[in-house]
């Protein structure tokens, strides 16, 4: 069986972009917004540049899976973002960063293969 590069191309658009969407919504308003509110009893506010569109998220996500996510910075300080993460929100942590990953690389593979 041959797999043509445009039906595997359009299979990832038509799994991944949903995907992408629906866990950028799902991880903000689930585990963002309950880190965010432990995060508040030891004094530390959320970002004060996001105002509830969901650009933190993949603050938050490096800051679940990688150390150097941790690292307080002048756009984010995680350090407190580990320790009140769920499991829950590891698991959807992890799905955000592969749908993410999966959109990135099927939009790079868009432009690559574009007949155009």
């Amino acid at each position: 069986m041959i797999v043509n590069m445009e039906g595997l191309i359009n299979v990832l658009f038509i799994v991944f972009m949903p995907l992408s969407m629906l866990m950028t919504v799902i991880f903000q308003r689930v585990s963002v917004a309950y880190i965010n509110k432990c995060m508040k009893s030891d004094g530390v506010y959320p970002p004060s540049w996001d105002k509830g569109l969901g650009g933190s998220g993949p603050f938050y996500v490096c800051a679940i899976f990688f150390k150097r996510g941790r690292i307080p910075t002048p756009l984010f300080d995680g350090h407190l973002v580990p320790k009140y993460a769920r499991t829950i929100d590891k698991i959807l942590a992890g799905i955000y960063l592969f749908s993410a990953i999966g959109f990135g690389t099927t939009v790079v593979l868009i432009a690559y293969f574009d007949p155009y």
